[in-house]
């Protein structure tokens, strides 16, 4: 080999030697947020967070990834949540119901009979009336909100054998509750029995009439085919269920402006999203019921009847969520109806 042939190699060498320092320099300069979740395939926010993932990669050109574990693949709600205040997790989605387990105020949204409708929902949770409640939360917790109204669904009871029309109906009546203050104090005012099952068992406990009826968003209902083991859908609204987007303060802290400015529109488009996404599924899943006959479906119930009773259990729960956290909430829906 001539001089001027190892003088080539040789550059060439220290060519690709520098291209490789400098492509590790780009891989350890990008930043990986995990984020855990309870969603399962089939479900809108499942889908909506995959697609996430890679919107921020895209806008970030690679220097910000998301690494998404679905599914309680790192565990329950709950444990997530702990998980996300030590740092362990970047990101989760619990409920507020969930959510309340760290602070009990942030389960009002999900109070009988709260709110008329989304729009009115998201204006008061994303309004100074929140705030205190998610500023407590960053000091004890550790966390911050990245989305604070995630829609979930709106929350309906089915029965077998009884036909409900107003609270009078639900009298005598044993409904399976998931195991919260808010939800056995509901039952109790609608003058029926509250039975706190495991979300795994209620199919079967339907199914051997264990309990009267259940209640769940049409989502649920539908694809856990509880219309199987039930013969009514009662289209009550009686709760709105809506998860909240969570991130560790400190590992919010540690990313650049641009990173956050990413993460913050990328969110907030995707909360969008999954508000279109799942409610245009709620109204397929419940035209083919209908249209089905799968399960009797009653919209025309006397809704004025449950609100009333609705209200008596939220009394009893304001100790709990704090009396300045109701106040200021209910002052918010009182003064946005007056608009």
């Amino acid at each position: 080999m001539n001089k001027n042939a190892k003088r080539l190699l040789a550059n060439l060498s220290s060519c690709l030697f520098v291209g490789t320092l400098l492509a590790g320099a780009v891989q350890a300069h990008a930043t990986t947020l995990r984020l855990a979740h309870t969603f399962n395939p089939g479900e809108a926010s499942y889908e909506v967070l995959a697609k996430l993932s890679k919107t921020v990669a895209e806008k970030s050109d690679g220097d910000l990834k998301i690494q998404v574990f679905p599914s309680e693949q790192l565990g329950s709600e709950v444990q997530l949540l702990q998980q996300a205040k030590n740092g362990s997790v970047d990101i989760v989605v619990p409920g507020y119901s969930g959510a309340s387990t760290l602070l009990p105020g942030l389960e009002i949204s999900n109070a009988p009979f709260m709110f008329k409708d989304w729009k009115e929902a998201k204006y008061v949770i994303e309004s100074d009336a929140y705030q205190p409640m998610f500023d407590q939360l960053e000091k004890q917790d550790n966390l911050i909100p990245l989305s604070k109204t995630w829609y979930w669904g709106w929350r309906n009871f089915t029965f077998k054998g009884h036909d409900v029309h107003s609270v009078a109906d639900m009298k005598g009546l044993k409904v399976r509750v998931p195991e919260s203050p808010i939800w056995v104090e509901m039952i109790k005012s609608f003058g029926a029995s509250p039975a706190p099952i495991p979300f795994s068992e209620v199919y079967l406990a339907l199914q051997q009439g264990t309990v009267d009826g259940q209640e769940n968003p049409t989502p649920t209902i539908y694809s856990r085919k509880f219309y199987e083991v039930q013969d009514e859908l009662v289209v009550s609204h009686h709760m709105l269920q809506s998860q909240v987007v969570l991130m560790n303060a400190q590992r919010w802290k540690s990313l650049t402006d641009k990173e956050r400015d990413i993460l913050t529109q990328a969110f907030k488009d995707a909360a969008e999203e999954n508000y279109q996404l799942q409610t245009s599924r709620e109204d397929k899943m419940l035209d083919e019921l209908k249209q089905g006959g799968k399960i009797k479906v009653v919209t025309d119930i006397d809704r004025d009847s449950f609100e009333k009773a609705a209200a008596s259990a939220r009394e009893k729960l304001i100790d709990r969520w704090g009396s300045d956290n109701y106040q200021r909430v209910m002052q918010k829906i009182e003064a946005y109806r007056q608009q």
